[in-house]
Protein backbone atom coordinates (compact mmCIF):
# COMPACT_ATOMS: atom_id res chain seq x y z
CA UNK A 1 0.00 0.00 0.00
CA UNK A 2 1.34 3.43 -0.95
CA UNK A 3 1.21 6.24 1.59
CA UNK A 4 -1.54 8.82 1.00
CA UNK A 5 -0.57 12.04 -0.80
CA UNK A 6 0.31 15.00 1.39
CA UNK A 7 -1.48 17.38 -0.97
CA UNK A 8 -4.38 16.25 -3.09
CA UNK A 9 -7.25 17.41 -5.26
CA UNK A 10 -10.58 16.64 -3.59
CA UNK A 11 -13.50 15.63 -5.76
CA UNK A 12 -15.70 14.66 -2.79
CA UNK A 13 -16.55 17.42 -0.29
CA UNK A 14 -19.20 17.32 2.43
CA UNK A 15 -20.27 17.13 6.01
CA UNK A 16 -23.02 15.87 8.25
CA UNK A 17 -24.33 16.09 11.77
CA UNK A 18 -23.49 13.09 13.96
CA UNK A 19 -25.77 11.67 16.64
CA UNK A 20 -25.23 9.69 19.82
CA UNK A 21 -27.61 6.97 18.62
CA UNK A 22 -26.02 6.46 15.19
CA UNK A 23 -22.38 7.50 15.69
CA UNK A 24 -21.76 7.33 19.43
CA UNK A 25 -21.29 11.11 19.80
CA UNK A 26 -23.12 14.33 19.01
CA UNK A 27 -21.28 16.72 16.74
CA UNK A 28 -20.30 17.22 13.14
CA UNK A 29 -17.93 15.60 10.66
CA UNK A 30 -16.59 17.26 7.51
CA UNK A 31 -14.39 15.72 4.87
CA UNK A 32 -12.46 16.30 1.69
CA UNK A 33 -11.45 13.29 -0.39
CA UNK A 34 -9.75 12.61 -3.70
CA UNK A 35 -12.38 9.96 -4.42
CA UNK A 36 -15.16 8.06 -2.62
CA UNK A 37 -12.90 5.43 -1.04
CA UNK A 38 -10.29 7.94 0.18
CA UNK A 39 -7.33 6.29 -1.57
CA UNK A 40 -6.46 9.44 -3.54
CA UNK A 41 -6.18 11.50 -0.35
CA UNK A 42 -8.64 12.18 2.46
CA UNK A 43 -8.99 14.50 5.43
CA UNK A 44 -11.82 14.18 7.96
CA UNK A 45 -12.40 16.82 10.64
CA UNK A 46 -14.67 15.80 13.51
CA UNK A 47 -16.07 18.04 16.25
CA UNK A 48 -17.85 16.97 19.41
CA UNK A 49 -20.59 19.39 20.45
CA UNK A 50 -20.13 18.62 24.14
CA UNK A 51 -16.55 17.42 24.78
CA UNK A 52 -15.34 16.52 28.24
CA UNK A 53 -13.45 19.42 29.88
CA UNK A 54 -10.10 17.63 29.43
CA UNK A 55 -10.70 16.83 25.73
CA UNK A 56 -10.01 18.84 22.59
CA UNK A 57 -13.28 19.66 20.83
CA UNK A 58 -12.06 18.43 17.42
CA UNK A 59 -9.79 15.91 15.77
CA UNK A 60 -8.36 15.45 12.29
CA UNK A 61 -7.98 12.06 10.59
CA UNK A 62 -5.68 11.83 7.57
CA UNK A 63 -6.44 9.35 4.81
CA UNK A 64 -6.83 5.63 4.86
CA UNK A 65 -3.69 5.46 7.05
CA UNK A 66 -5.84 7.09 9.70
CA UNK A 67 -3.19 9.33 11.22
CA UNK A 68 -5.12 11.18 13.93
CA UNK A 69 -4.46 14.26 16.01
CA UNK A 70 -6.58 16.15 18.53
CA UNK A 71 -6.40 19.94 18.29
CA UNK A 72 -3.36 21.74 16.92
CA UNK A 73 -4.79 23.67 13.98
CA UNK A 74 -3.30 27.16 14.12
CA UNK A 75 -5.00 28.57 11.02
CA UNK A 76 -7.01 27.57 7.97
CA UNK A 77 -7.33 29.77 4.90
CA UNK A 78 -10.10 28.97 2.43
CA UNK A 79 -9.81 30.52 -1.02
CA UNK A 80 -11.77 29.69 -4.16
CA UNK A 81 -10.82 26.11 -4.98
CA UNK A 82 -8.25 25.55 -2.22
CA UNK A 83 -7.75 25.33 1.51
CA UNK A 84 -4.43 25.71 3.34
CA UNK A 85 -3.87 24.38 6.86
CA UNK A 86 -1.22 25.46 9.35
CA UNK A 87 -0.64 23.02 12.22
CA UNK A 88 1.55 22.95 15.29
CA UNK A 89 4.70 20.87 14.82
CA UNK A 90 3.55 18.19 17.30
CA UNK A 91 0.06 17.83 15.83
CA UNK A 92 1.35 17.75 12.24
CA UNK A 93 3.73 14.94 13.24
CA UNK A 94 0.87 13.00 14.85
CA UNK A 95 -1.24 13.50 11.73
CA UNK A 96 1.63 12.52 9.42
CA UNK A 97 1.62 15.77 7.44
CA UNK A 98 3.88 18.81 7.10
CA UNK A 99 3.01 21.81 9.29
CA UNK A 100 1.57 23.54 6.21
CA UNK A 101 -0.45 21.59 3.67
CA UNK A 102 -2.97 22.37 0.94
CA UNK A 103 -5.99 20.62 -0.52
CA UNK A 104 -7.60 21.77 -3.76
CA UNK A 105 -11.25 21.19 -4.67
CA UNK A 106 -13.75 22.38 -7.31
CA UNK A 107 -14.19 26.13 -6.76
CA UNK A 108 -17.98 25.85 -6.67
CA UNK A 109 -17.60 24.10 -3.27
CA UNK A 110 -15.74 27.03 -1.65
CA UNK A 111 -18.68 28.17 0.52
CA UNK A 112 -19.40 24.57 1.62
CA UNK A 113 -15.74 24.01 2.55
CA UNK A 114 -15.57 27.27 4.53
CA UNK A 115 -18.85 26.51 6.35
CA UNK A 116 -17.89 22.89 7.12
CA UNK A 117 -14.47 23.84 8.44
CA UNK A 118 -15.87 26.69 10.51
CA UNK A 119 -18.42 24.29 12.00
CA UNK A 120 -15.67 21.86 12.98
CA UNK A 121 -12.65 24.09 13.68
CA UNK A 122 -14.18 27.43 14.67
CA UNK A 123 -12.51 30.82 14.50
CA UNK A 124 -9.18 29.62 13.07
CA UNK A 125 -10.87 29.43 9.64
CA UNK A 126 -10.67 32.51 7.41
Amino acid sequence: MRPPPLEFAATVVGGEVTTEERDGWDGYVFGLAGNEDGTAGCLLVQRADDPEPHEEPYCLVWGDWEGTTYGGVESVEVKPGEVTFEMTTLNAAELGTPRHFRITFPAEHTDDVRAGLRRTLGEVVS
